[in-house]
Parts: structure tokens; C-alpha cells; sequence
């Protein structure tokens, strides 16, 4: 059989032409043809086919196509085209051709020989294979078969190939003196490819041997000019010393006749290889384009005498391998000795990392050395790569690196090498080489995947569902492409019905995995290299690794990170920092890490196989007490709503030495409040869900974590707190906790205006404050429930309950309820019009409050008792109460403070303008401040 590809699409057995009308019969063959001898999925080839809609019987339809080319092979046992099956049912077929079949192998291995003879100083035989190659190209290929991505990707290829074949039969002709020949031909490449600067040095050399030494010069110009431009770089070193050469007039460009080799010393002469081993572009590469840019200025041409060398490194699935392969494929013109490219396996589940010597093995026998003369010693062999390669232009990657051990053996020397290198691990000892830290996809960029993998209709006609898919994959590339190829193969599934399937987290890692792929086998290659380390740092970040899967939240600090682990401070910044270096977490700042989203879903997964139930739950628990002393000791240093309240202190001594958080004022207790404020959220919800002791110590966290909330007006948080502290209590039997949910539940409808469900809580917290007998509870029962009743304009009852209030405020010798008890009672007063009993209460709070320093009553007071007297039309005397009380709001950062006193305030000048009092001006602009929930 002959196959050809180089043009339209050939099948011939012997002399015979065997036609293949049907375009999907030519578009199976080709796909086939791309990857022969290699197995091609039925998925794959119905995505080459069919694409994104393929009809609902699309396996019977592939089975009758996989039929019909076989007839036409002449293979109806299947022996050239073979299925592979699990089962009953084929999942890939393989097309067997024998060397010399297909011309594009014929093709490659033409220009592979001709560079070979040019390299070993042979141009006439160079010449002759590779024009020999050329003339196997009779179109574009695969011209008349419907494009497929593997196509499109193939016939790139072979074109690429094409380009290296003419510019070296140019090489070959020059160097027989042919250059005056070569000049038409010279322009029309340098035309289709103005940045290629191999092309654009043969043309300046011709047109100088030319004797066209200006035509030479303005030809570097041009390209010089095009560089800077579109890529603000310039001209390799290459072709500035040639320009410089041109410009003296260097008579060693010039060809010198030079005696044939003698034949002896010819066969004698070992060939030199160019290797072209840079793996397919891929045909999905979307985004990164910062990234790229970066790494083309890294990958400039080094110091004198230094190898440029970039390392990329961050988390399985990020993409360093596609961008590192996208990257030096942009680059290969700029190293004509070749490209090398090796997978090191440092991070492949299943595989052992390559050993060094094994690479340079490699290296060595395809640059030409025997195997006989490979060096079984790795210096050896490394010293001898070094050398072979020193003065050439190469580009080595070096793929998925285990560490700086495996790749520093590999390293080129000569200053005309570049080296970019990918790992998991920051290989920051690696001498010479500059970083740069992959991170995840911006939002756009993953949008843009998903376009490019299940077409632009699909994404843009479910525009929320794409967000959600995007945001569920963690903007992962690895976790898209999975979750895209499973959507592409299901063109008929809305993309919702993924969005309900990654929904569920204790499933979503069973979701995103396709074939082969897995983004939880991606994670469990790093985890294994920490997990079955035999360094003690490894296996204590493998450890908190585990544990960082017990408690959900945004992210962790040190202090909270030890606590969880039981180790101190130094300890768990070791491991933890190993899991940054080895990009298991990411270090947001000193002292404080974060996990992605699905890195921390299979952390969990670890922690549940690996450690047991008492273990969890004691991690568990460590970390809430960590968190309860810390509250507790932050929120004693702010403002909290001017009504008393008992506060537990919990003492860290009792269970053991606790890690902790350095907070000595104010602002430190704010700033650790509000960066662990989301963390803090989780813990309580997370749980509360759990057993003794873990679930109490979530409803005690809340108290803290509420008299953190309420100064800030936080009304939905506040809602989700205290809606967990009751059902929890509830579940538990707890009453006392009960009660303080209710307190607190009643407090969040305060703010949202529902003051008949605040009554209802205050009334059901009132009751089992009674039972438990809690004196405290009772009060702060009793003040809130006066003061929704007076906000419902009952004040007859709201004046009842607030004298029950102060009886036992009174009784219990409490100054700070009866501070509190008394503003209330002047406020329900003032609502039935008893001004004078409003104003005795008022001032008599206010003396209270002066006498026991309590500014924030103080500030409060002194507004109500303004309103009072500006209704009476005492002015002057309302303005100073007013003032002062503005001055007290203005030392005391309570948030609660400040909007009762600048509000009111607020109203002063409208109700000096107008002549009515507070009231009146309150019913004219709405019943008091609008919470923003």
C-alpha cells in the first residue's frame, strides 16, 4: 500500500489508484494516518469527525466508515486496520503502515537525512535528498479532506517541515557558491516568514556574496525594525555578528574554495544531528500571553558565557507543560542546532522520576555518538554533552523536573543555549536561572478554553453556567480541558447539567476526570513525593497537608495552622512552607497560606483514608479553641452595643498550650478580626454540624464572632450565626445556648425592621433565661424586648416591661442595666408624650454614665435628651447636648455609636430650617437610618 498526504489525499495499492469518495471515509483515513501505528479512541475520532454535534447513532455510523476503508485497504481480516476493544466494544483503532508507505514519512526522513550530509560537510548529497523531499510536496496537505484539528495540527507540522527543508537546501546551495541562484527563491521565503532569522541571514549572505553589500545592510534594517515593532525584541547574536561582518566588508563571508574531502576521511567523519523534538503544538493553547512575553525576555540571550534558563514552576494542572511547548516553539528559529525535549517524569503518577545519566543517554546518541562511546558515568556523560553541544545554538526542555539533582547534570554550557525547564518544585538552588510562578487562568482565559473546546454557541448561549463551571474547576487549564472534553463528547447535554454534576464537592473530583486524565491523579503525583519522602519535613507537610482538609475557609494563618497540627509556631511554618515550595499552597503573605479549591478537596479525601476519626475530630477541635481564645481576647478590646452582656472566657490553658496571636490594641484585634472573619464564618458552620465537644465550642465562637458583626451591621452574617446557634442548641439540648441564639437572632431582626419577630425571640429567649435561672439573661431579655415594643409604638408595654427590667437591674445592683434600662424607659416615655418622666430618666442614665465613665451611653443620652429639648423649643441648649454628643461619637469607633449619633444629628439643621422638632423631621424622611444588609 502507498499512502500520500502531500497534496490531496492518495490510496494506492501497487499502480492502482483506489478511490475513497465519501469525505468522512478520507477524513477517517487521514486522522488515522496522522497517528499511524499508534491507537486513535472511537472518542477522538468522532470528535475529529462528527466535532461537537454528533448525530445520536454515531457508533454504528463509525463502525460502518472503519468498514468501508477497510474494503478499500483490501483488509477484511482487519490486519492493517485494527481494532482495539474492552470487551465487546471497540475503543480505538489502529492503522499499520510499513516503513516507506506514507510519503510524509518519506518526506521527514529526506529532510532528516539532507540535514544530517549538510551537517557532515556533504552539501552536494544534502542538496540532492532534500530537493529529492521537496519534490514529494504537491500541495498542501491533505488538500480535499474536510479539515479536523488533527489535520489542521498535522498539516502545520509538515508545513513547518517544508520551511526547514528549502532554507537548508538554500544552506546547501550557498555553500556550493550557488547564490545568485538562490536569491529569488530567498525573497519569496524571507516574504511568507519576515520573522524567521535563519531565512534572513542566508539573504543577506547572498546578496553580499552578490556583491550587494547595501541590499545586505537594509535587509538587517528591515528586520530589525519588524522585531521591535511586533515583539520589542531584537535581532539574535547570530545575526548581529553577521551584520557587523557585512558592515567591515569581512572577506571570510566570502565562499573560499576549499579541496574536496579526501574519501577515507569522509566516511570517517561522524554526521551531526539536529534534533527536532519539541512535541505538537496544541490546537486548544488559549491565553497566557503575559506569560508568554515573560518568558521570551528570560530566554534573551544570557551574560557571556551564561546558558539563558527559565524555570516555570506552580501546581499540578496549571499548564507549565503547554505553555513551555508553546513557548519554544515560538523560539525554534532562534536555535537552528535543534531542540531537544524530554519528559523527566518528576511528578507522573505511576512513574519514577529519569535518572539523569538516562537523559544524557539520550541526548548523546542523538546527537551521533556510538553507543558504544556513550560514558556509563553521569559526570562523564554530562561533561561530554557540555562539550559536543558548546558551540551551538540549542534549546533544551526539560519537562516536569523531580528537582535540581535530576536537571542539573542535563544543563548545556555554551552562551548560544537556552534551557526552559518546568516543575512542580520552586527550584530556587538552581544557579542562573530566573522563575516564573504559573498561577491559574484569569476568568477570561478559562472562558476562552471553554470556547475553544465545546465551541463558542455552546458557552455563550449559557453564560451562567459557564461562570459557574469555571469557578467549580478552580480556573485550573488541567481541570477545564477534562471537564471540556466530557462536555464536547455530550454535544446534546445543556452545560448545566455539568454544572449540577461538579455541584456536589465530595464528588467534583470524581467528575473531572476523562480517559487517562484526572486531575486527582495530577494532585496525588505531588502528594506522593511529600507522603513517601524519607526526609522528616516532607512527611510533616504531607501530614498538614491531610489536615488542611478538616476545616473549610478561604485560607489559614500560622498561628491557626499550628493549633490544627498540635505543633508550635516553627514547626508548622516548616511544613507548611514546603507545601508552597513543593505548590500545594500558596503563601498570600507572611504567615498566612491558602489551598486551592479542588487541591483542598483532595486533601480531604487524604485526611479521611489516612488519619483516623478521633484524630480528625481532635484537630478539629484544637483549631476551634485556637480560634475561640483569640476571638474572645480581639473582640475585649472593641465596642460592642451599649446593653450588658455576659462574656465566657475560655482559658487556653485548660486543654493544653495553645499557639497564639500577638493582639495588644485595638487595631490589632480589628485587623485579626477582619482578616480571619470569613475563616471564623466557616469554622462555626462547618462545626456546628459535628458532636460534643466540637459543636459547643462553634456556639460559643459565635458570641465572639457577634459582638464583632453587630457594630458593623454585618445583617446576614449575623442571620447565618445565629439561625446555626439555635438549631444546634436544639439539637444538642443546650438552653442556655439556645437562648443566646434567640438573643442574638433578635438582635439581626432589629436591624432588618422585623420587630414582631424580634419580640417573638426575645420573648422565647425571656422564657428560658428564666428556666436556667440567668439573671444577666433575663435582663438583656427584657431591655430588648422593651425597646422592640417601643420601636412598634407600644409604649404603654414597652413602659411595663422596661420597669420589670429596671426592678431587677436594680435588685441584681447592675449600674450598666440600669444605665441602658433607664434610656429605654425615656424613650417609651417621649412616645406617650411624657416628656418631663422622658427627660428625669434621660438625665438621670446621663449622670450614671458620666460617673462610670461609659462614653458610648453618654454619647446616646445626650442625643435623646436634645431631641427633648429642641421639641420644647429650648434650642440653644438642644444644639450644645447635640454637640457634645457628636464629640463622644467621634472618640468611639462603635459603629453602633456613630449612627445613632450622626443620624440624628444629620436631621439638626433640616429642623432648625424648617421649625419642627425631631419627630416630625423623622416622619418626614423615614423612621431612622437604612441598614445596607
Amino acid at each position: 500500500m502507498r499512502y500520500q498526504v502531500l497534496g490531496p489525499l492518495g490510496l494506492w495499492r501497487g499502480s492502482d489508484e483506489i478511490p475513497l469518495a465519501p469525505a468522512k471515509w478520507r477524513m477517517l483515513l487521514a486522522v488515522l494516518l496522522c497517528d499511524a501505528n499508534q491507537v486513535v479512541s472511537t472518542d477522538r475520532l468522532v470528535a475529529e469527525l462528527w466535532g461537537a454535534d454528533p448525530p445520536q447513532s454515531v457508533g454504528k455510523l463509525l463502525q460502518g466508515y472503519v468498514s468501508r476503508v477497510r474494503r478499500a485497504l483490501g483488509d477484511e481480516s482487519g490486519r492493517l486496520l485494527v481494532t482495539h476493544a474492552q470487551g465487546y466494544r471497540a475503543h480505538g483503532y489502529r492503522l499499520v503502515v510499513a516503513p516507506g508507505e506514507v510519503d510524509a514519512h518519506r518526506f521527514v526522513e529526506l529532510i532528516e537525512q539532507g540535514r544530517r550530509e549538510l551537517d557532515g560537510g556533504a552539501p552536494e548529497t544534502a542538496a540532492e535528498r532534500l530537493e529529492e523531499a521537496l519534490g514529494l510536496w504537491r500541495d498542501a496537505p491533505f488538500a480535499a479532506v474536510p479539515p479536523t484539528p488533527a489535520l489542521e495540527a498535522e498539516a502545520m507540522r509538515l508545513a513547518g517541515y517544508r520551511t526547514q527543508a528549502r532554507e537548508s537546501l538554500i544552506e546547501a546551495r550557498l555553500r556550493l557558491g550557488r547564490h545568485e541562484a538562490v536569491l529569488d527563491e530567498l525573497d519569496a521565503l524571507v516574504a511568507e516568514h519576515p520573522l524567521r532569522e535563519g531565512l534572513r541571514g542566508q539573504l543577506m549572505l547572498a546578496l553580499y556574496r552578490a556583491g550587494r553589500q547595501a541590499d545586505a545592510l537594509a535587509a538587517y534594517q528591515d528586520l530589525r525594525h519588524q522585531l521591535a515593532e511586533e515583539l520589542g525584541i531584537e535581532p539574535g547574536p547570530p545575526l548581529q555578528q553577521m551584520h557587523q561582518q557585512i558592515l567591515r566588508a569581512d572577506t571570510s563571508l566570502l565562499l573560499e574554495a576549499r579541496p574536496p574531502a579526501e574519501p577515507a576521511r569522509a566516511a570517517e567523519r561522524r554526521p551531526v544531528v539536529v534534533p527536532r523534538e519539541l512535541p505538537h503544538l496544541s490546537t486548544t493553547f488559549v491565553g497566557r500571553a503575559g506569560e508568554s512575553s515573560v518568558l521570551h525576555q528570560m530566554l534573551q540571550d544570557g551574560d557571556e558565557g551564561r546558558v539563558a534558563m527559565a524555570v516555570i514552576d506552580g501546581a499540578g494542572g496549571v499548564g507549565k507543560s503547554a505553555l513551555a511547548i508553546h513557548t519554544a516553539h515560538q523560539l525554534a528559529e532562534r536555535f537552528p542546532d535543534g531542540q531537544f525535549y524530554v519528559d523527566l517524569h518528576g511528578a507522573t503518577a505511576g512513574l519514577t522520576p529519569l535518572e539523569p545519566g538516562e537523559v544524557l543517554g539520550r541526548f548523546l546518541a542523538t546527537l551521533g555518538v556510538p553507543e558504544v562511546a556513550i560514558p556509563s558515568n553521569t559526570e562523564e556523560a554530562a561533561a561530554t554533552f557540555r562539550s559536543l553541544v558548546a558551540d551551538r545554538r540549542l534549546l533544551v526542555v526539560l519537562d516536569n523536573a523531580a528537582g535540581v539533582e535530576q536537571v542539573r547534570p542535563l544543563l548545556p554550557a555554551g552562551p548560544g543555549c537556552a534551557v526552559v525547564i518546568t516543575s512542580r518544585e520552586i527550584l530556587t538552588s538552581l544557579e542562573g536561572a530566573t522563575h516564573l510562578h504559573l498561577g491559574v487562568m484569569f476568568h477570561d482565559q478559562a472562558t476562552a478554553l471553554l470556547e475553544r473546546l465545546v465551541g463558542k454557541e455552546r458557552v455563550a448561549a449559557e453564560p451562567e453556567a459557564t461562570d459557574a463551571i469555571v469557578q467549580m474547576c478552580g480556573r485550573l487549564p488541567l481541570a477545564l480541558r477534562i471537564v471540556g472534553a466530557r462536555m464536547a463528547a455530550r454535544p446534546s447535554w445543556p452545560l448545566s447539567a455539568f454544572v449540577e454534576r461538579l455541584t456536589d464537592a465530595q464528588k467534583r473530583l470524581d467528575e473531572i476526570r476523562v480517559g487517562d486524565l484526572s486531575v486527582r491523579a495530577s494532585f496525588h503525583a505531588s502528594y506522593d513525593g511529600i507522603c513517601h519522602s524519607e526526609n522528616p519535613t516532607d512527611r510533616a507537610a504531607a501530614r498538614a497537608f491531610r489536615f488542611f482538609g478538616v476545616l473549610p475557609g478561604s485560607n489559614m494563618g500560622l498561628q491557626a495552622a499550628a493549633a490544627l497540627l498540635g505543633v508550635d509556631s516553627w514547626g508548622a511554618e516548616d511544613a507548611l512552607e514546603r507545601l508552597v515550595d513543593a505548590h500545594l499552597l500558596h503563601s498570600l503573605a507572611p504567615g498566612r497560606y491558602q489551598m486551592h479549591d479542588l487541591i483542598r478537596l483532595f486533601a480531604r479525601e487524604q485526611v479521611y483514608a489516612e488519619e483516623s476519626a478521633s484524630e480528625r475530630e481532635r484537630a478539629l477541635e484544637r483549631v476551634l479553641r485556637f480560634y475561640l481564645a483569640t476571638a474572645e481576647r480581639a473582640v475585649a478590646f472593641l465596642d460592642v452595643p451599649p446593653q450588658p452582656a455576659h462574656r465566657p472566657a475560655e482559658d487556653p490553658s485548660a486543654h493544653g498550650a495553645l499557639p497564639t496571636t500577638p493582639i495588644r490594641n485595638r487595631s490589632e484585634a480589628e485587623a485579626w478580626l477582619d482578616v480571619e472573619r470569613a475563616n471564623l464564618m466557616a469554622a462555626v458552620a462547618n462545626a456546628a454540624g459535628r458532636t460534643d465537644p466540637t459543636a459547643r465550642l462553634a456556639m460559643r465562637l459565635a458570641r465572639p464572632l457577634h459582638w464583632y458583626l453587630y457594630p458593623h451591621a454585618r445583617a446576614r452574617e449575623l442571620h447565618t450565626l445565629a439561625e446555626v446557634v439555635v438549631s444546634t442548641a436544639r439539637r444538642l439540648g443546650d438552653r442556655e445556648s439556645e437562648a443566646w441564639g434567640l438573643d442574638h437572632l433578635s438582635a439581626v431582626y432589629w436591624l432588618h425592621r422585623r420587630y414582631d419577630e424580634m419580640r417573638q425571640c426575645l420573648e422565647s429567649a425571656l422564657t428560658l433565661w428564666r428556666e436556667i435561672g440567668d439573671r444577666d439573661g433575663e435582663l438583656r431579655a427584657l431591655g430588648n424586648l422593651a425597646d422592640a415594643l417601643a420601636e412598634r409604638e407600644l409604649y404603654e408595654e414597652a413602659v411595663t416591661v422596661q420597669h420589670r427590667h429596671l426592678a431587677l437591674a436594680r435588685e441584681a445592683g447592675d449600674l450598666m442595666a440600669q444605665m441602658t434600662g433607664l434610656g429605654n424607659l425615656g424613650r417609651a416615655y417621649l412616645g406617650l408624650g411624657r416628656t418631663e418622666d422622658a427627660l428625669s430618666c434621660l438625665r438621670e442614665s446621663l449622670r450614671h454614665a458620666r460617673e462610670t465613665g461609659e462614653r458610648a451611653l453618654e454619647s446616646l443620652a445626650l442625643n435623646e435628651v436634645s431631641f427633648i429639648l429642641f421639641d420644647e423649643g429650648r434650642i440653644q441648649e438642644a444644639q450644645e447636648h447635640m454637640r457634645r454628643a457628636t464629640i463622644l461619637a467621634d472618640g468611639n469607633v462603635g459603629a453602633y455609636v456613630r449612627w445613632r449619633g450622626y443620624t440624628w444629628s444629620a436631621f439638626f439643621p433640616a429642623c432648625l430650617t424648617l421649625r419642627v422638632g425631631p419627630q416630625a423631621a423623622g416622619e418626614a424622611g423615614g423612621d431612622g437610618p437604612s441598614i445596607t444588609l
